[in-house]
This record gives C-alpha cells, structure tokens and sequence, in this order.
C-alpha cells in the first residue's frame, strides 16, 4: 500500500457510542502517516472533540457522517462533512475567549480546543449547503541549531542544473543558513527535515547547480500557488564569486520548469539580494518592521510565462479602483464584478485563519468563512496581534470568492492598506493589504 496516497474513509453514525471508532480510527491513521505519538493524539483530541459537538449540538442525532483520514507527507489531514445549522463556527477563531461561567461557552468549548490542537484548518462550502472541515497537523521536525556550523562549499568553475537528490536537500539547508540572514530565507528552509518530506510529497521541487564532484553552488525552490501561479523561493548562492551566472542560471532553470508545466505565471516575494530583476515586473512591496520600528522594503515581482486566457474578479466597491490600477498595469484580462454584500442571509460568525512567522514579526490572516461580524472579528484580530507585539500584519483577500468582500470594510476602516495583486495566487488573483496603523 502506497500511504503517500492513502485516503482513508470512516462512515459512522453521529452517535456518541461510536465516539471510540472514531478516536481509532483517527489515531492509527495519523501514526501510520508519520506523525509522532504527540501529534497523532492532538489531531485525534480534535476529530473527538468535532464528533462529539456534532453528537450533541447540530440537531440531527444518528445523521450519517463521513470522516476521511489522508497523507500529506509532512502532515495527516482529517476531513469531516458537516451540517451548517447550529456549528459554531466562531470558536475557530484565535480571538474566541471561553468563560466556565457562561453555558454557552462551555457548550462551545471543545470546539475552540479543536481548533487549538491542530496546526491549519480549512472550511469550504459544499453542495447543498453542507460544510467541509479540514484539520491538518504537521510532524514535528527539528530546527538547525543557531548559530549554524558552516557547511563547506566551494566556488564552481563547471556546473549543471538538476533536481536536487533527496540526501542533497538537508546539506542545502545547512548551505543557505550559512550563507543568509535568516530574514531573508524562506522558512521552509528552517527545519532540513521538513523540507525533504515536503519536496518528497510534491508540494515543493528544487532546481540545485551541482559541480563535477557533486558540489553544491547553488539551488532554487519553487511551490504551485493556486492552478495557475507558481511561487519562486530563491536563487540561494553558496560561495560564488560576484561576477557567478549561477544566479540568472538557476532562475532560468526554473522558469523553463513552471513553465513546461502549464503554469500562465511566476511570482517571488522578498527574494534574496542578487535576484535578476530585470527579468520581472514589479508588482508592488510592503514594509518590513523590526522589533524597534525600523523598517525596510519587500518587495513582490512577477513574470508571465503563458498566455493569461482571463478571469473573473470579484471587487468591493471600496478597492475597485486600486484593483482595476493593477489589472491596468499588468495588463491582466479581467472582467471586473463588483460585490457588495445586500442583505443576504449570512452566517452569524466569521472565521479567520491566522498564519504566524514569529521569526520574522509576521502573521497573514486568511479569511475561511463570511459573518455578518466580519468588521468586529478584524478588529479583534488586530487587538490581538497588537498586544502579541507582532509588527508586520497582512490579510489575504481572494478575488475569486464573491463572499470574501464581506471583509473589505473592516479592513479598511481598522487602517489595512491594499499593497498589491498576486496574478492566480488562490482561486483567483489574491490582493495583499498590510496594515497600516500604529506600530506596536
């Protein structure tokens, strides 16, 4: 049995006498996907608690359900179809506080510790009206120690380009943190192991520049963002000279790869010094804040490597004019949708995903699911990582989800700014807004 593709499927009845076969089930799955004892009991502790809220709360007892358990290579997902009626969709929330005093909040207790106990969670609509929940738990890997002990490289007179091989990519991670600042490397470069099961599960590939003894000079990484787009991490250069073409060689290489694999795109965001921009355009930058206020500029390029056949986007009103500007700019085909929520029926609670970097001083939020407490839910998302003292703060917007414009005005009104539109990033083009107010 392949258990890179497993897909495993439990049908149950939503009965809590099967609470058991359901913790089973989801247990020894995860441990025989490769997570450690620790994390298979976290992903289990929150399909327990998500079966148990189902058994009590959503008004269908003995509905059947259907849990799915699969493989990710360097994570176990475990997937539930759900009713909408009665979920309480608000204690997926960082921001949710529980009161023991309050029955509500103890009712929605399991859920926010749901939530907590895994690494990511998606929620997306299904067909006639249902819910899908997603919870992802990653293995835990261990970080290069810091500082990092040198790993020898030599400057390459002769050099080809090739995937690097799996026993390369943890040298290669040893390479860059001794060769970069860690601010401006790619985190997936931060735990060695991590990023060799990712490139082993496909979600990563690496271009490396190999000398004639197997010495390594250089590599590039790349990952599909959407159907369409592909994000570019690197070059990364390892003790070359000044005047190395390896750079522009591997940028090269990489764009001949996405671009024989039917990607229209190619975006980097904060690439490393020395990456040949001539080659791209500028789509926009954000400030980077330090710890003391300082800041400096990232910035976001991109390259079209296909032709772009067009797509819809859908716009609030509030920044139409800044989005039509970039489409303009890229010259992107795009017809424009505006999208203004008009009293529709609409969930009471939000949910907003926060994604942190804390070594860079940085959270994205993504929002999962419209609320008629959209605007409230921003602002205690940034209370929160006001008082976390996190200086850099970003929010995701996709215009390929009409329902994602319930955000916008809360953004706008809490300071967020729109920086730029990276072309096919999500379902469609996603725009970046940062926020702009008083830093912490």
């Amino acid at each position: 049995m392949n258990l890179k593709s497993a897909n495993l499927l439990l049908s149950v009845d939503s009965e809590e006498i099967y609470l058991p076969v359901v913790t089973a089930f989801v247990e020894k799955a995860a441990f025989c996907f490769g997570l450690g004892e620790m994390e298979s009991l976290q992903l289990t502790l929150a399909a327990e608690e998500v079966f148990m809220h189902l058994c009590r709360k959503t008004g269908h007892p003995g509905r059947p359900l259907q849990i799915a358990c699969s493989n990710g290579g360097y994570f176990a997902r475990a997937v539930f179809s759900l009713p909408t009626d009665s979920f309480d969709l608000k204690s997926f929330n960082i921001t949710t506080d529980i009161s023991l005093d309050d029955e509500a909040g103890l009712e929605s207790m399991g859920l926010v510790i749901a939530s907590r106990s895994v690494d990511r969670f998606l929620l997306e609509s299904e067909a006639g009206g249902g819910l899908r929940l997603t919870l992802i738990k990653e293995k835990s890997y261990p970080a290069l120690p810091s500082p990092v002990e040198p790993a020898a490289s030599a400057a390459l007179s002769k050099s080809v380009l090739r995937a690097a091989e799996p026993e390369e990519l943890k040298y290669i991670s040893r390479l860059a943190l001794s060769c970069y600042e860690t601010s401006t490397l790619s985190d997936i470069l931060l735990h060695p192991g991590r990023l060799s099961d990712m490139i082993a599960a496909g979600e990563y590939e690496c271009l490396a520049a190999v000398g004639e003894s197997g010495e390594i000079g250089g590599a590039c990484f790349w990952r599909r963002l959407g159907e369409n787009m592909v994000e570019c991490f690197g070059p990364y250069i390892f003790n070359q000279p000044p005047n190395s073409s390896m750079t522009e060689e591997l940028l090269e290489g990489c764009i001949g790869a996405v671009a024989r694999s039917g990607a229209v795109g190619i975006v980097a965001v904060g690439p490393p010094p020395g990456f040949p921009k001539r080659q791209f355009e500028l789509l926009g930058s954000f400030e980077s804040y330090g710890p003391d206020g300082a800041s400096a500029p990232v910035e976001a390029w991109f390259r079209m490597l296909g032709e772009d056949m067009g797509a819809t986007a859908w716009v609030h009103p509030d920044i139409e004019a800044f989005v039509r500007g970039e489409f303009e700019k890229l010259v992107l085909p795009r017809e424009v949708r505006v999208e203004i929520p008009s009293g529709e029926s609409m969930s009471r609670h939000s949910v907003i995903f926060a994604e942190f970097d804390r070594p860079r001083g940085r959270v994205t939020l993504r929002p999962m699911w419209p609320g008629t407490d959209a605007s409230e839910n921003i602002a205690r998302h940034l209370s929160l990582m006001k008082n976390e003292n996190i200086p850099n703060i970003h929010f995701a917007l996709d215009l390929g989800r009409a329902w994602q414009s319930v955000f916008v005005p809360g953004l706008l009104e809490t300071g967020f700014e729109a920086r730029c539109v990276l072309p096919y990033a999500g379902k469609g083009d996603i725009v970046i807004l940062q926020y702009g107010g008083k830093r912490p």
